[in-house]
């Protein structure tokens, strides 16, 4: 917070410029601002303003406005006129009054707020305060931007010193998960008491497909009127009922929302005790022709069903089925310890079960899982799985042909970001702890940026599941590397260093071709943010040279212009830098392992494409030229010896061997 203060005198009487100007600030009541600006200038009886302010998350809220300060007997009457925009909604004041009278201070706030208005009336005198707020038709995206439909609510605050008592009444009309193509729409009551060091809450809803549910919880409450405070004690005891009948999905999407989704039919009750860090639960609980997705991962879980008895400190699961949509099972059973550190036998079983399935890949496993409870309180699950396959995609992160640069944000919001939030606070309950051993002795796929290459992987994920950690290594089975349509075998000692991040992924590959004239090796190392490509061949010759002779089977000296344009093509991609690569667009686009424009004047322009019909069988046509369209086959029986098949359109047709062997 930085500011300054001017005054002097003037005809009019004392006069000031007042600044303060507070930059990525949090206050210890959980407010957050990127920045928020106050000037006032001219005669001290009547200062000129202007305000504005930011989040430190930019989509949350801001503000600008201007106004007056008028000198009064007692002290100074702040009118302002304000405008800005909350989440998805424009705001605009019809008064905005703050009057400073001694020790007794009063605010006064009318908004239009998109569809709705609240209201605002606070005064603190001394030690005491009374407050009153009403909202009347408010888009429920204020609240989160996951949410859609109206609320309403009224607001009444008094208290002296350390005590503050109050009630709230807020209603939500049509609420449920902003997007969502579920047709179901929560009507909804709640209903708050505070008195003292407790807040007794009492909420119902229901939707148009039939679910009902209830909950009444006592919870233990810091209040004080001076200085002002409230919040809710998590480690001081509660009590509490719910109940929950009918299809879950509305609920869910509304209390956890995001990217998971969760249907079915569910029927519980219980009663709660203990503290908000330790709870306790007695009841019992079960769902039927369930759905659960994370759009994030791609998991998926159909056919989802359960039963599970509440047990004080922990719960019994009975019974737990579900499918991934296609072969994949999980069951489970057992008892879940909700004491930290507490033991658990709950055990998950996966058969074939596909664990992901987005952008990234596919991963399917096997194994088994057990579910406890750290010693912080989150939910750990531990165990060891047995990959039965994964398919990767090494999709480049820009591009072909796109130069890369480097960024330096400017005025970007506070490290700390802001406080959390009841919006942030709906996903942690499903951040479940991770300590679990991923191994696969082979059927790990990495295909694309000219990749096909099959893994074996020994590695351990620990973090969250919103925030996972994984180390460990992966190595060779077999694959090849593809340059401009050329082939390189990698080496079987070949070996990937894992991490989640892609700046700390270490590469130490190795890819070999074997040609009549050569042996030419590409060595992959660096990282997977920034991979180091060297070419190097027997006999030793420059990296131009060499590619020269694996892609045209001549030195560089002899190509033709077309020939010498896929050279500096594929040099600017090995070395990883900009350039358009248009052979290598082209290929592409018509889906071929080898696209090659060549000839000259005197024998005329040629275009050639093929494709690897299968690992060891290369097809290629050839067209233009003087001598006509062509064919030609190669099958590669062994690492060095090749047989070719070739048939002109004249009906010239020729067979060659090609061996090689290094003495």
């Amino acid at each position: 917070v930085t500011g300054r203060a001017n005054i002097t005198d003037s005809p009019e009487g004392p006069a000031g410029r007042i600044t303060l100007q507070a930059n990525d600030a949090v206050s210890r009541g959980g407010f957050a601002a990127h920045f928020m600006s106050v000037e006032a200038t001219g005669p001290l009886s009547r200062m000129g303003l202007k305000v504005s302010g930011q989040s430190a998350t930019t989509d949350l809220w801001r503000l600008a406005g201007t106004g007056t300060a008028l000198q009064t007997p007692t002290g100074y009457d702040v009118n302002l006129q304000i405008a800005g925009r909350i989440r998805r909604a424009d705001f605009r004041s019809s008064e905005a009054l703050i009057r400073f009278a001694g020790d007794t201070q009063t605010a006064r706030l009318r908004l239009a707020m998109g569809s709705g208005r609240a209201h605002l009336d606070i005064t603190q005198s001394g030690d005491s305060l009374t407050g009153r707020a009403t909202v009347d038709g408010a888009d429920l995206g204020l609240v989160n931007e996951d949410l859609a439909g109206q609320f309403d609510a009224n607001v009444n605050l008094v208290g002296h010193g350390g005590r503050l008592d109050g009630d709230l009444v807020a209603t939500l009309i049509d609420a449920r998960a902003a997007g969502s193509r579920d047709p179901s729409r929560i009507a909804a009551s709640i209903t708050a008491r505070l008195a003292g060091d407790t807040i007794s809450l009492d909420a119902t809803a229901r939707d148009n497909l039939g679910l009902t549910s209830r909950a009444n919880l006592v919870l233990p409450a810091v209040a004080a009127a001076s200085p002002f405070r409230i919040a809710i004690a998590r480690t001081r005891p509660m009590r509490g009922t719910f109940q929950a009948n009918g299809q879950i999905g509305s609920l869910w999407g509304l209390i956890i929302g995001g990217e998971r989704t969760l249907t079915g039919d569910v029927d519980m009750e219980g009663q709660l005790s203990g503290t908000l860090a330790d709870p306790r639960a007695t009841g019992v609980a079960s769902l039927t022709a369930g759905h659960f997705s994370d759009s994030s991962t791609g998991l998926r879980l159909d056919n989802l069903s359960f039963r599970a008895n509440l047990a004080n400190n922990a719960v019994d699961v009975a019974d737990l089925q579900g499918t991934d949509g296609a072969r994949g099972r999980l069951s489970g059973s057992g008892r879940i310890s909700l004491l930290r550190n507490g033991l658990s036998n709950f055990r998950l079983d996966l058969q074939s079960f596909q664990l992901l399935h987005n952008e990234i890949g596919t991963v399917t496993a096997s194994g088994q899982t057990t579910i406890n409870r750290d010693g912080t309180g989150r939910v750990q699950l531990s165990g060891a799985l047995v990959v039965d396959r994964a398919d990767i995609a090494a999709n480049p992160p820009t591009p072909s042909g796109v130069v890369t640069m480097n960024v330096t944000e400017v005025s970007r919001p506070a490290k700390a970001g802001p406080p959390r939030s009841w919006e942030q606070a709906r996903g942690p309950p499903l951040a479940v702890a991770l300590d679990v051993t991923l191994q696969a002795r082979r059927n790990v796929f990495v295909r694309g940026r000219g990749l096909n290459l099959e893994l074996a992987v020994n590695s351990h994920v620990t973090g969250t599941t919103e925030r996972p950690i994984l180390d460990g290594t992966a190595t060779v089975v077999r694959g090849d590397y593809d340059l401009a349509g050329r082939r390189f075998q990698f080496d079987p000692r070949g070996s990937i260093e894992l991490s989640t991040r892609p700046e700390l992924i270490r590469l130490d590959l190795t890819a070999t071709r074997d040609d009549p004239a050569l042996t030419a090796v590409i060595k992959i190392t660096g990282t997977a943010a920034r991979p180091q490509i060297e070419l190097a061949s027997t006999p030793t010759l420059p990296q131009d040279e060499v590619l020269s002779r694996v892609l045209f089977g001549s030195s560089a000296s002899q190509l033709s212009p077309f020939e010498a344009a896929q050279l500096a093509s594929s040099l600017a991609a090995l070395a990883g830098g900009g350039g358009f690569d248009v052979i290598g667009n082209l290929r592409n686009l018509a889906n071929l392992d080898r696209l090659a424009i060549g000839g000259t004047q005197v024998s005329g322009v040629t275009v050639s494409g093929g494709r690897y019909i299968t690992d060891d069988i290369y097809l290629e046509l050839t067209g233009g030229g003087r001598d006509g369209p062509s064919a030609q086959v190669e099958w590669r029986v062994r690492r060095n010896l090749s047989i070719l098949s070739r048939l002109r359109a004249q009906g010239d047709a020729s067979v060659s061997v090609r061996w090689r062997r290094d003495y």
